[in-house]
């Protein structure tokens, strides 16, 4: 394997972040909660210049200036703005699917990580930041060819590890509806807000995809 060349200081990207093909920045099984102190509080800093700015706003400059430390900072950490957009992806999807996976593992059955799946979602849906947050993204993805790459395998990553978690009779065509249906309730929950009827609506998909 040829040998990639080390990164120069704030220029480019570090070495385990270089783009090889569209949309394949850090491994799937990176976790970003496992990333050094520095690195998590740009991100953090992101997420929140995100929520306030949107995607226009979300600039190198501004989360540089929202997390206190130097642009070159944030350039070593994340190379460019797709990296750092590629680093949120990630911390809206593959952790929480990491985190599930890891809860799962201790449960005793299907029905029983099936019942904390729903819990979960229950979390993420009282939690407007990340949906604002996902949403921002998504619309971002899709008119970028290397972002909506990335997206889509993080979609069908998160889908592979949640039907494994759950086990049972999940096969991947279920997966992908559950998947489907927990985000369009999510996004019409954040268009009616109050006035939808989430916990209903969970009910019948509690019920509709329930795992023997």
């Amino acid at each position: 394997m040829d040998e990639q060349p080390a990164p120069r200081r704030g220029r480019g990207r570090p070495r385990e972040v270089i783009r090889r093909a569209p949309g394949d920045g850090k491994p799937l099984g990176h976790r970003p909660g496992d990333d050094p102190p520095t690195t998590r509080a740009i991100l953090d800093a992101a997420h929140r210049v995100l929520l306030r700015a949107g995607t226009k706003g979300l600039t190198l400059v501004a989360v540089a200036r929202e997390a206190h430390v130097d642009v070159t900072t944030v350039s070593y950490h994340f190379g460019t703005r797709h990296g750092l957009i590629e680093a949120l992806m990630d911390r809206l999807y593959a952790t929480p699917s990491a985190d599930f996976a890891e809860a799962a593992a201790a449960m005793t059955g299907p029905r029983e990580r099936w019942h904390a799946y729903l819990e979960q979602v229950r979390r993420m849906y009282a939690d407007g930041d990340d949906t604002g947050a996902y949403f921002e993204i998504a619309v971002l993805a899709l008119r970028d060819p290397a972002l909506r790459a990335r997206l889509a395998r993080l979609n069908t990553g998160t889908v592979r590890v949640f039907s494994e978690a759950i086990g049972g009779d999940l096969d991947r065509a279920r997966a992908e509806l559950i998947f489907a249906a927990v985000d369009g309730i999510e996004l019409h929950r954040a268009i009616a807000g109050d006035d939808y009827p989430t916990e209903a609506v969970l009910r019948l998909l509690e019920e509709a995809f329930r795992p023997e």
